[in-house]
């Protein structure tokens, strides 16, 4: 996955939000800086590549995971993986 992918991903979200979306664009900047973090180091360490629709998976499970508090039941580590890391650095923001 590229990085213009990835920013193309997250850009589209926020400007589809019908608010403002001041604070929306700072989750999405930390959710962007996090991912190409977690992509670099898969595919340094492991040689995996995180695709399009392991990005897309972890966005689905993102917010009923917020809610709930529970992650969702996969085993799909990468977009597993990349949930957790997501919802250590939002705790941060939120």
């Amino acid at each position: 996955m590229e990085d213009k992918e990835i920013y193309m991903l997250f850009s589209g979200l926020a400007e589809d939000a019908d608010q403002d979306n001041g604070p929306l664009k700072e989750v999405f900047r930390v959710l962007i800086k996090s991912t190409l973090r977690y992509r670099d180091t898969i595919l340094k360490k492991k040689g995996v590549t995180v695709t399009v629709q392991d990005v897309r998976s972890a966005l689905d499970w993102l917010v009923p995971a917020i809610k709930t508090g529970r992650l969702p039941a996969t085993d799909n580590r990468i977009s597993l993986d990349l949930l957790k890391i997501w919802l250590d650095e939002l705790k941060v923001i939120i």
